[in-house]
C-alpha cells in the first residue's frame, strides 16, 4: 500500500444459486435465514467465519485499508429470486456505495448462477451498475466455481476468480485471494488481464470432488501448475450450475495473468480443452432407487449414504421429495434411517402436538408435487426446535442458520427431520441442532452431490451409493439420455448449441458455438 494514500476498499455481495427447473421463487427472508448483514454488521458478524468476506476483512485489515462495508448476504439456491427482493438488495448496495464514494475499489463476493424474476444475468447487471459508480477504481469479484459467466459479468470486473475446491472449503481463501489481487493492482505492482473461454459441455456435479480419483482433481492441479509456474495470477473454471436454461451455458476457463493478454488466451483455452478431453471421465453411475437401498443395506457397517441429488437443496431443488424414505420404509422397515425433509405445515402440527406426541401425517411432496404425493404414516414427535443451528465449515462456515420451527419425527425405524424451509446440507448441523448422531444410524439419505457429508466422513463403509429417482424425477435429475434431453424445458440452452456427451470434434463445436456469439440475456 501506498505510504501517501490509505485505500477505502468497499466490499460486499449478493449470491444466490438458481435452477430453472424449480418452482422456488426466494424473498428477503431467504436471505435473512442464511445471512444477510449490512453496514457495520458485516465486520461484527461474518469476520470470524468461513465465508469470503471474512478473507477478505483478513487482508484488508493487516494492510491498514479503510473498509466501506456495504451489503453481504448468501440466499442458498432456489428457482429464481423474486423481482422485488433482488431490486432490494441491489439497491441498498448500491446507494450505500453511492453515499461511499469516492473509494478506491471495490470486491464483491457473488455466485454467477443467480435467476430473477425478468433477469437472466443479475450478476452482470449488478456489475455494470457498480461500474457506473465508481468509474475506473478496480473491481475484484469472487464466484462459486458453479457460476455462469457471462462475457457482461467479465468486461465489468478487473480481477474474476473462483473457488478452486469442491466441496466448497475455500471461501475464506477466496476472498483473500481477490482483495490480495486487488491491493497489488491499487499499488501498481500488476495490471490485471482476464481472458475466458466456454465450451458446449455441461458435466455433472457428482464427479466434481476435488479430492481423490476424480477428473476435477486434474483440472485442479493444472490450474495450479499455471499459477505455480509465475505467468498467471488467477486460474478458474467454471463447472456452471447444470440446471441452468440460459444461451451460451457451458464450462469455461478463466485466466488473470499480468498485463499478458495472449497469455491470459492461451490459458484459459488450454483449461477449456483440458476439460473438453475430460468430459467423459464425468460421467456418473447411478442405479435405481430399489438398487442403491439394497446394495447399501448390503454394506457392512453404518452409516451407509444413499445420495439423492435430484432433491438436492444445495443445487435449487425444494428438498420435500419422500420417495427415497417411503421405498426405505417398504424395503427395509427395521434399518434405522436419517433425512430431512421440508414440510412447514407438517412441522408446525408437530410442535404443536409437542414431544410424546403420536399423530397422523401426510409428509412432503407438498411445495413440489409434480414428482409424487405425500407419505402417509403415523409418526412421534421425538424433539422440537426453534430450528436455528451454526454452520461447522464449507461457505457458511461458523454463521448461523436457521430452518425455521422443526420437530424430530419417528416413523416405524426411521428419523425424520422435519424443517419449515429449506437449508443446505453441509455436515450434520440440522440432525445434531436436534439431538440426532446420524453415525449410529445404518442409512444416511443425503441430498447433497458432494457427498459423504463432512460430519459423516471417515464413517461407514467405503461404497456409497448413488441413485436417481425412477425416470429422473425431480428438478435435479443427473442423467439426461439424448431423448430426455430434448424433452426438458431447457430450450434456450439447448439452441445455442449445449449438447450432452456429444462425441464430435471440439474444433467443430466451438466453431458452432461461437457462431451464436454467446447470446447473454437481458
Amino acid at each position: 500500500m501506498s505510504l501517501q494514500h490509505r485505500y477505502r476498499i468497499a466490499i460486499g455481495g449478493i449470491a444466490f444459486e438458481g435452477n430453472s427447473l424449480s418452482p422456488m421463487r426466494s424473498a428477503r427472508d431467504a436471505f435473512e435465514q442464511k445471512y444477510l448483514k449490512i453496514g457495520d454488521a458485516i465486520p461484527a458478524d461474518l469476520a470470524n467465519t468461513t465465508t469470503e468476506h471474512a478473507g477478505a476483512l483478513a487482508v484488508l485489515r493487516l494492510s491498514g485499508a479503510d473498509i466501506v462495508p456495504l451489503l453481504a448476504t448468501h440466499g442458498g439456491a432456489g428457482g429464481r429470486v423474486t423481482a422485488a427482493c433482488w431490486a432490494d438488495l441491489k439497491g441498498e448496495l448500491l446507494v450505500r456505495l453511492r453515499n461511499a464514494m469516492p473509494v478506491d475499489g471495490v470486491y464483491l463476493a457473488l455466485h454467477g448462477a443467480m435467476l430473477c424474476e425478468g433477469v437472466d444475468d443479475p450478476e452482470g447487471e449488478i456489475l455494470d451498475e457498480v461500474r457506473a459508480i465508481v468509474g475506473s477504481a478496480p473491481i475484484a469479484v469472487s464466484y462459486d466455481l458453479h457460476g455462469h459467466l457471462t462475457q457482461r459479468m467479465l468486461d465489468a470486473a478487473d480481477i474474476t476468480l473462483a473457488y478452486q475446491l469442491y466441496p466448497h472449503d475455500d471461501g475464506f481463501e477466496t476472498g483473500q485471494r481477490a482483495v490480495g489481487l486487488l491491493l497489488r493492482t491499487l499499488d501498481g505492482e500488476i495490471r490485471p488481464v482476464t481472458s475466458m473461454c466456454r465450451i458446449p459441455a455441461i458435466i455433472p456435479s457428482l464427479k466434481q470432488r476435488t479430492k481423490g480419483q476424480t477428473p476435477m482433481v486434474q483440472l485442479y492441479r493444472l490450474a495450479r501448475s499455471y499459477e505455480a509456474a509465475g505467468g498467471a495470477l488467477a486460474v478458474s473454471y467454471f463447472a456452471p450450475q447444470p440446471w441452468l436454461d440460459l444461451p451460451g451455458l457451458g464450462f469455461t476457463g478463466v485466466a488473470v495473468t499480468d498485463g499478458n493478454a495472449a497469455l491470459a488466451d492461451e490459458i484459459a483455452t488450454a483449461i477449456a480443452h483440458r476439460g473438453w478431453e475430460l468430459r467423459h471421465d464425468f460421467d456418473i453411475d447411478i442405479v435405481p432407487l430399489d438398487t442403491a437401498i439394497r446394495r447399501g443395506l448390503a454394506i457392512d457397517g453404518s452409516p451407509v449414504i444413499l445420495v439423492d441429488a435430484s432433491d438436492c437443496v444445495g443445487g435449487g431443488a425444494s428438498g420435500d421429495s419422500v420417495a427415497a424414505l417411503k421405498r426405505l420404509l417398504e424395503l427395509a422397515p427395521d434399518s434405522t434411517a436419517a433425512t430431512i425433509i421440508v414440510d412447514p405445515e407438517t412441522a408446525a402440527k408437530a410442535v404443536a402436538a409437542g414431544v410424546g406426541a403420536e399423530m397422523a401425517i401426510a409428509l412432503g411432496n407438498k411445495l413440489d408435487p409434480s414428482y409424487g404425493a405425500p407419505l402417509a404414516r403415523t409418526a412421534r414427535v421425538e424433539r422440537v426446535s426453534d430450528g436455528r443451528f451454526r454452520y461447522s465449515g464449507g461457505i457458511y462456515g461458523n454463521t448461523e442458520a436457521e430452518m425455521g420451527p422443526s420437530a424430530l419425527l419417528s416413523i416405524g425405524a426411521a428419523q425424520v427431520v422435519v424443517a419449515s424451509f429449506p437449508s443446505y446440507e453441509y455436515a450434520d448441523e440440522q440432525f445434531r441442532a436436534l439431538g440426532l448422531d446420524v453415525r449410529k444410524l445404518k442409512v444416511h439419505r443425503g441430498q447433497e452431490p458432494d457427498e459423504p457429508p463432512a460430519g459423516l466422513r471417515g464413517c461407514g463403509g467405503d461404497v456409497h451409493p448413488r441413485y436417481a429417482r425412477p425416470d429422473d424425477a425431480g428438478p435435479q435429475a443427473h442423467r439426461h439420455p439424448a431423448g430426455r434431453a430434448a424433452a426438458l424445458p431447457l430450450r434456450r440452452r439447448l439452441q445455442s448449441g449445449v449438447r450432452f456427451a456429444s462425441r464430435r470434434p471440439l474444433t467443430r463445436l466451438v466453431k458452432r458455438f461461437s457462431a451464436h456469439a454467446f447470446p447473454e440475456a437481458t
